[in-house]
């Protein structure tokens, strides 16, 4: 919260009364997350994939449900933007380590967050600090030292210097390489009463999961659990196993 004073009785367009004489302004939480991957090692590349609807005809798709899943292999420094109504995933693989089961690269994959970018006008002092906060993903080439998305010095430069969209602008080869992977999402938050005095809980999540990594459910080989507690209706216990 970011409270201010205010005259009794007033209201304000650009923020939320939340008690007596204080101003809870409106504003953004902007962050990212720095992903320095090792698929089976260094050398990995990152696919865009898509699932994009077909159209019904007789011989691909004679009832109209089909979809085809479209890859993109990501071959400079760049940033991507979210995409919900594609389903979009960045997928993170191994090129030279192939899963023996698919066929496929050895992968781990995220859906970037469809939240809200940077609102602050791209000429403000904000705009020029936060670069980084225009797109979702960036997917740059590792470099030492390079750890801040938005520089390392943020509130003391008059521009992002080193950061996300310094480091994209190189136009580094990053096919099959030292990949760094940045997934940014934000919270833009509108205050309420119920924030005062104590802020409750805002939830993000970012999740990383396997794609043709292990070469089965690596959850079968878990010990069955014997359930003791199961009750059928008729008062008689019943023993499952789990």
């Amino acid at each position: 919260m970011s409270p201010e004073g205010i005259d009794p009785g007033k209201t304000s367009p650009y923020g939320t009364v939340v008690g007596p004489g204080v101003l809870a302004q409106s504003h953004q939480h902007i962050f990212a997350v720095r992903i320095d991957p090792a698929i089976d090692g260094y050398a990995n590349t990152v696919t865009v994939e898509d699932s994009i609807s077909m159209p019904m005809e007789p011989t691909r798709n004679p009832y109209g449900n089909g979809y085809e899943v479209q890859s993109t292999t990501i071959t400079k420094s760049t940033h991507i933007d979210a995409s919900p109504l594609t389903n979009r995933v960045v997928k993170i693989s191994n090129p030279s380590n192939i899963n023996p089961v698919s066929g496929r690269p050895v992968s781990y994959k995220f859906a970037p967050a469809p939240t809200q970018l940077l609102m602050a006008d791209a000429a403000s002092d904000i705009g020029h600090h936060a670069k980084y906060a225009r797109h979702h993903v960036w997917v740059t080439r590792h470099a030492d030292y390079e750890f801040w998305a938005g520089s390392e010095f943020t509130n003391m430069s008059r521009d992002e210097e080193g950061g996300c969209y310094d480091t994209a602008a190189r136009n580094d080869d990053i096919e099959n390489t030292d990949v760094v992977v940045w997934a940014v999402f934000s919270f833009a938050h509108s205050p309420r009463v119920e924030d005062w005095l104590v802020m409750p809980v805002e939830r993000h999540e970012l999740h990383l999961r396997p794609v043709d990594f292990f070469d089965g459910n690596p959850a079968l080989d878990v010990a069955s659990h014997r359930n003791t507690n199961s009750v059928c209706p008729c008062g008689r216990r019943v023993l499952r196993e789990w």
